[in-house]
């Protein structure tokens, strides 16, 4: 009754009616969204307000300017001004300060040629990835890291890979990458909503208060094999760490070969700063799905062999052709 009510009233009101009514919306909402900005910004500003005195004060006005350049010029920065590449010099200090205290070498900032560097190795190490038949029904597929680069080119290649009986997964050198890349690889080999690991990371907005993010595999399971057997070194480390644990911890036939692997569990986060600038910090502590941690650790083989040159391979292939 209230509802056809309501339509028949609407149906009376002449267009001017509705475009003012359209027009007293479009004000209420616009008025509150200029108002959620300037709480934001005046939040922002008393955040930081004696950074920014602090800044304005030395940027602009310190008078021992070659003080200042060689400040710039140790931290790799070049000052084409002093206020503009301020916050990229107090950037540098901190995390240069947190390595040294902490000793946590994975926090630091890229200059904008580091930067580049950085993407151009993980792109040309990635390209290394290989895939081969090594046996009848044996693959062989080499992951240098853990990139998009190289989640996508398993993706590519996931049916020649599916087509094997048997896989011998090499991980060594594989320092990680990650974690998102991480977790297609692994999704792969695993059914939807196995664990593949834990994180733990502050929430900022409380403190050191911390919260626990499972991951989780988050595709069909496409790999069926009777065997798989993976290749580690003390190179082998972080993301590829998770790996070989995702796979370890639910599936009953994996077998690990070569040595003790790196021992990083920890995760870092990089940001994209103005003028070709980054900053990476280390933001997550990891563990595998049976909550323990690899940190400082490390994933002992199953059984230990030397891990350089092919004769690992070769054990690997005999080892899957013996127990056939």
């Amino acid at each position: 009754m209230f509802k056809s009510r309501k339509k028949r009233i609407k149906q009376y009101l002449s267009p001017i009616d509705h475009m003012r009514r359209s027009y007293l919306r479009f004000r209420i909402i616009s008025l509150s969204v200029i108002a959620i900005l300037l709480v934001s910004l005046v939040t922002i500003i008393y955040q930081n307000y004696d950074y920014l005195l602090f800044k304005n004060l030395i940027a602009h006005h310190y008078i021992h300017t070659d003080t200042l350049d060689e400040l710039f010029e140790a931290h790799g920065i070049t000052p084409h001004s002093y206020i503009r590449n301020f916050d990229n010099l107090v950037i540098s200090i901190v995390t240069q300060q947190i390595r040294a205290v902490d000793g946590d070498v994975y926090t630091y900032q890229y200059n904008p040629v580091q930067r580049q560097a950085s993407i151009e190795r993980v792109r040309t190490r990635a390209a290394s990835a290989e895939l081969r038949e090594i046996a009848p029904g044996i693959g062989y597929l080499f992951l240098p890291n853990i990139s998009s680069y190289v989640s996508q080119f398993v993706a590519d290649n996931q049916d020649e890979i599916g087509s094997f009986d048997n896989l011998i997964l090499d991980l060594r050198g594989n320092g990680g990458g990650v974690l998102d890349d991480f977790q297609d690889i692994a999704s792969l080999f695993l059914p939807r909503g196995d664990i593949i690991g834990f994180e733990t990371a502050r929430w900022h907005l409380f403190g050191w208060n911390v919260f626990g993010n499972q991951r989780n595999s988050s595709g069909n399971k496409v790999f069926e094999f009777d065997n798989i057997i993976i290749l580690q070194n003390e190179r082998t480390a972080s993301a590829a760490e998770g790996l070989i644990m995702a796979l370890k911890d639910n599936l009953d036939n994996v077998t690990t070969i070569g040595a003790l692997t790196y021992g990083k569990g920890i995760g870092q986060a990089t940001l994209p700063l103005r003028g070709g600038f980054a900053v990476r910090a280390t933001v997550i502590l990891i563990e595998t799905p049976t909550r323990e941690t690899v940190h400082g650790v490390g994933i002992t083989p199953d059984i230990e062999y030397e891990t350089y040159g092919d004769n690992i391979i070769d054990f690997a292939l005999n080892l899957i052709t013996e127990g056939a």
